[in-house]
């Protein structure tokens, strides 16, 4: 770099320098040059590049008498040795003992407990169980969910001990039976008064010792297990038709819990004009309404029979009865008319249900005339 008083052009100046190779001493020479000056970055005629700043003279001069005034770097020294760890500082200083105790020396002494922490703000009341039902999607009243919550009835328990015997009772006295009529008689009276009356009927169910022998395969039954016929069907549940209610049909919990539902299917047709009557003998827990339906008659047999009156019952496609259990604690005999049913020959079908209901059905007869 040249000063800013100097133009492009020619100019003399004195050029000052020194031996770089003299180390003992400073030594600076004058000469006379002639100085072509261009300006910086200038293109000479037989270059193309451009022409770069010279160095400051005056500082490469600075920089050497410096250098010969204080001298140049001297070599990097060589390493010191390690120092004394903290624990050979302890010991040099009086500490007696090893490495590990020196360590447990460190630990200082437990600090005081802290002061109690203030009291948390009380949390919000949380839902009942009954809401959280409500917001997972139960719909209904607290009562039935309540309701909703009870399991289903478990087993029978295993039977009792037997009870001690009893004492025996005096002999009684045998009655003459001789002037009283027996069964038979009865039996022949009623043919005498239906003959007389012009009544007589068709029986479809009645009890007695000999139902099984006389129904076990000409009456089924639909329950969740399938169809049966009423011989299996009682084996199974020994409560539905059994000697201790003289073999009526009785829908009880003890075989079908609560509101066990059991379709009970008469395959033996019956020739029906709208002038008869069916009359039922039952005993009922509570008046209700009652499902009795008539099926047309087919020409299928057996549990075929018994799966066709019951898909006709379910396709809505049997004739409904209008009737209604009627409340008892004893047997009663009720009559329904079936003056809107057209002539021909039908099965007869019914539903009876073990609630509040639960029939107890004796006998079921069509009675003309």
């Amino acid at each position: 770099m040249l000063p800013a008083e100097l133009h492009a052009g020619a100019v003399k100046l004195s050029v000052f320098g020194y031996d770089a190779d003299n180390t003992s001493g400073l030594r600076a020479t004058t000469v006379p040059v002639t100085l072509h000056i261009c300006a910086s970055g200038f293109v000479g005629e037989d270059t193309d590049s451009p022409i770069p700043p010279t160095p400051d003279l005056y500082t490469q001069l600075l920089q050497k008498i410096g250098e010969v005034q204080h001298g140049k770097d001297g070599a990097d020294g060589k390493d010191g040795k390690d120092g004394l760890s903290a624990y050979e500082l302890a010991v040099e200083n009086g500490f007696t003992g090893t490495l590990a105790e020196w360590l447990v020396s460190l630990k200082g002494k437990d600090g005081e407990n802290g002061v109690d922490g203030k009291d948390g703000v009380n949390g919000s009341d949380g839902k009942s169980a009954y809401i959280i039902a409500v917001e997972h999607g139960f719909v209904g009243t607290a009562t039935e969910w309540l309701e909703s919550l009870r399991g289903a009835d478990g087993k029978d328990g295993l039977p009792g001990k037997d009870g001690k015997n009893g004492v025996d009772g005096k002999d009684g006295i045998t009655p003459d039976m001789s002037s009283y009529a027996t069964k038979t008689d009865i039996a022949e009276l009623q043919k005498q008064i239906e003959s007389i009356s012009g009544i007589s009927y068709i029986s479809v169910f009645e009890s007695g010792s000999d139902t099984l022998q006389k129904y076990g395969d000409s009456i089924y039954t639909y329950y969740n297990d399938g169809y049966r016929s009423l011989a299996g069907f009682a084996e199974s549940y020994p409560h539905f038709c059994s000697a201790e209610n003289d073999y009526a049909l009785y829908f009880n919990q003890n075989d079908f819990s609560w509101a066990g539902s059991v379709f009970v299917m008469f395959l033996t047709p019956v020739a029906i004009t709208s002038k008869m009557k069916l009359l039922l003998s039952y005993m009922v827990g509570a008046s209700q309404d009652a499902e009795f339906y008539l099926i047309p008659k087919t020409d299928k047999t057996g549990s075929e029979l018994a799966q066709y009156i019951y898909e006709e019952i379910k396709a809505e496609n049997a004739l409904k009865l209008s009737f209604q259990w009627l409340y008892s604690d004893t047997s009663i005999s009720v009559m329904q008319s079936l003056e809107n049913v057209s002539d021909g020959e039908y099965y007869l079908a019914f539903q009876g249900t073990s609630d509040n209901s639960h029939p107890m059905v004796k006998s079921i007869k069509f009675m003309k005339g």
